[in-house]
């Protein structure tokens, strides 16, 4: 049976969509976590920034091609996040920035596997209100989603688009939804939505993907967790790519030549965020992969007729630990 779970991955992301520096002529002064937008001065033009970088690394995870037990794959994961955002009028921002996320694998003997799954892209986009309860992120994410075997091509080139809105009900409620389009995918349309809800004074549910947790603010500067994350893409192989894993032209049933790789892990753990200066935090977090997928297919739409999938047993997973620092300026 066709996985379906790498779909949920493709909305990294969209759980930043609850912007309150946007929400304009609120009349709601309570409300001390939203700052209304204020008109620009003619002579500048103010700009936040913001940026992620994190990495991990996943033990050994025994991986199968349908019932068959194939070897074990460990997973280095890296991930880098660069946005500007100038604020052009009342109630819009641009975003333009930059984005890097590779998985690094270690593979077992004459795996028909990738080594390298990597993508380095632009971020274009806007955030814009509809009203002082709605606000919109449209986001496109052109560049290249590669193994990085070989000369780069066209066939390299994706670009995402990330379309999201979030509902400001209240400070201390707010509704999320998210849809992502990217046709190289197994399904080329995907969405979800998200909560983020702070239900006592110490406690958040944020069941926002592509982390969602449950937070216990022990004061201003410390918060732990615990939930899910999701990491993965949609990654372009080579033009080789089968016939160096024995599944070239002559075995027209599983020809990965030049095929696309929907890669995806669930993880689920606990973890810790210190905000050590009012503009930067570190997050360390550990836990356990219960499920992880390669699903490789033509890259067209409608493909069914022809994928394979590498996945493991759900349940028989591996350990993960990870570690990042943010800021916003």
């Amino acid at each position: 049976m066709k996985q379906n779970f790498i779909a949920t991955l493709l909305l990294a992301g969209l759980g930043l969509l609850t912007l309150p520096s946007l929400r304009a002529g609120t009349s709601d002064t309570k409300d001390a976590s939203i700052t209304p937008v204020v008109a620009p001065p003619a002579e500048s033009v103010p700009v936040s920034q913001e940026f992620l970088m994190q990495g991990s690394y996943a033990g050994q995870m025994s991986t199968k091609q349908g019932s068959s037990t194939q070897g074990n794959v460990t997973d280095i994961h890296s991930h880098f996040n660069y946005v500007a955002s100038p604020q052009i009028k009342d109630g819009i921002l641009l975003r333009l920035g930059v984005d890097t996320e590779r998985n690094s694998f270690g593979l077992y003997n004459a795996a028909p596997l990738p080594n390298t799954l990597q993508s380095v892209n632009a971020i274009i986009g806007v955030d814009f209100t509809l009203s002082d309860k709605i606000i919109m992120r449209v986001e496109g994410h052109p560049g290249i989603y590669s193994d990085w075997v070989g000369p780069v091509t066209w066939n390299d080139v994706d670009m995402p688009v990330q379309i999201g809105g979030t509902y400001l009900y209240s400070k201390d409620l707010q509704f999320i939804l998210g849809i992502q389009v990217d046709l190289k995918s197994d399904l080329p349309v995907v969405g979800l939505p998200g909560v983020r809800w702070q239900f006592a004074d110490k406690w958040v549910l944020s069941a926002i993907p592509p982390k969602p947790q449950l937070q216990y603010l022990v004061n201003p500067s410390l918060t732990v967790y615990t939930g899910g994350e999701l990491i993965g893409g949609t990654y372009q192989l080579n033009s080789n790519f089968g016939s160096a894993h024995g599944h070239g032209p002559g075995n027209t049933a599983t020809n990965l030549n030049n095929n696309v790789c929907d890669f995806g892990e669930f993880r689920v753990g606990a973890g810790v965020t210190w905000k050590f200066v009012p503009n930067l935090s570190l997050d360390i977090s550990g836990g356990y992969i219960p499920y992880r997928t390669f699903n490789m297919h033509s890259g067209q739409i409608g493909f069914d007729s022809h994928w394979t999938d590498f996945h493991n047993d759900v349940g028989s997973g591996a350990p993960y630990g990870e570690i990042g620092i943010s800021g916003s300026f």
